[in-house]
């Protein structure tokens, strides 16, 4: 998983976003409230629900957009419990929460370089 991924706060903009992901190279932007994870945001998301909306992105903040039924994982749980959920709900990415803080993230790239099947 990666270690202390890059979160933002819900009032961030979209437009802000949109940098973090490209200046990071990453996907998923997880959104942290009080240290506490509070919803995710994805590139796909920006461009479905800014884009797509004709929404303006820099009055747009990610706390409108972002998803907020997250699927996550504790930091404790084994491989086939973090792929049974990325299959069980199609998605890529799982937020590693302990204690409804974010502690790293999860995603489907990073198994085959950790695991030996």
């Amino acid at each position: 998983m990666t270690v202390d991924p890059t979160a933002v706060h819900p009032d961030v903009t979209a437009r802000e976003a949109a940098r973090l992901l490209v200046e990071r190279d990453i996907g998923p932007l997880p959104v942290v409230e009080n240290d506490m994870l509070v919803g995710i945001v994805t590139d796909r998301d920006l461009v479905v629900r800014v884009l797509a909306d004709d929404r303006d992105p820099a009055a747009t903040t990610v706390g409108e957009i972002a998803s907020t039924e997250v699927v996550t994982i504790g930091p404790d749980e084994d491989l086939d419990a973090a792929l049974k959920l990325l299959a069980e709900h199609h998605v890529r990415r799982l937020p590693v929460v302990e204690e409804g803080r974010l502690v790293g993230i999860l995603a489907r790239a990073d198994i085959p370089r950790e695991s030996s099947d």
